[in-house]
């Protein structure tokens, strides 16, 4: 179930997850296809880099698709390869973020994607229900996207 959870003060847990006709092979080599994103994300519309442990990726984060205006942040990633990668580090205002993919196999085969989120300190007593919500809706709308491109990508049985 996609949520936002109020932790504490200053502290919000974003929640949010796919399941995809596709392997888990087939999805990570979407995910990690960072030259493909400008062609199908939402959200993350460019990612700059190779997805690989202890790199440095420039993500182009686009809040509000009715609108032009890009957010362009690095961010020094971990990667498990093949289930999972993740940022934890300060952002603009001071809000710390650990942003996590994951892939997960389900029984049949098929993929869970997780994307989840803990946003805290800085701003985020200010500002944090507003952006919870507005990273929860991102979020649902880059699993969405990265469903069809998985998907369309996975050869038909």
């Amino acid at each position: 179930m996609d949520q936002v959870e109020k932790i504490g003060f200053s502290h919000y847990r974003i929640h949010t997850s796919i399941e995809i006709d596709a392997t888990p092979e087939q999805v990570w080599a979407v995910l990690v296809d960072t030259k493909a994103y400008e062609n199908w994300a939402a959200f993350m519309v460019a990612v700059g880099g190779e997805i690989e442990d202890g790199n440095t990726i420039t993500v182009d984060f686009q809040l509000n698709p009715a609108k032009p205006k890009r957010v362009t942040i690095d961010h020094r990633i971990e990667v498990t390869a093949g289930q999972e990668f993740f940022w934890a580090e300060k952002g603009p205002g001071g809000i710390c973020d650990d942003h996590h993919f994951r892939v997960e196999a389900t029984s049949d085969g098929r993929t869970r994607f997780v994307q989840s989120d803990e946003i805290k300190k800085g701003l985020t007593w200010l500002m944090g229900w507003k952006l919870s919500a507005i990273y929860r809706d991102g979020y649902q709308a880059f699993n969405q996207a990265l469903k069809q491109e998985a998907e369309r990508r996975a050869p038909a049985s």
